[in-house]
């Protein structure tokens, strides 16, 4: 058995944390552009149920200083926003008409979870 990578209040998100708890936003984009609409649906449903309660366990705290079950809940956090668009707006991995595989990087980021 693995040791848990998350908290035991959010051990229900252990199954999606090596997939989905990247750092950046262009890993996070290359994921879900990869995964199955079933991958992503299983993750956003996940997700939702706990999103709540793992803002409220965040919130207040210095993101600089997380320790790395955190970091790996944040980084979920903002894996479920890429989950949400092919989920909500495109209804598939991603956006209707653009070619895939692409050339797009995203070069530069923001200092925390870029």
């Amino acid at each position: 058995m693995m040791a848990a990578q998350l908290l035991p209040a959010f051990a229900a998100l252990e199954p999606f944390v090596d997939y989905w708890a990247v750092p950046g936003t262009q890993a996070r984009r290359e994921r879900r552009e990869a995964a199955s609409m079933a991958e992503i649906s299983a993750f956003y449903t996940a997700m939702l149920e706990v999103a709540r309660d793992a803002i409220r366990h965040l919130e207040g705290r210095a993101l600089d200083e997380l320790p790395p079950e955190d970091v790996r809940l944040m980084e979920l956090l903002l894996a479920l926003a890429h989950a949400s668009m092919a989920t909500e707006l495109h209804g598939q991995p991603r956006a209707p008409h653009t070619p895939y595989p692409h050339d797009v990087r995203l070069v530069e980021g923001v200092r925390l979870f870029s």
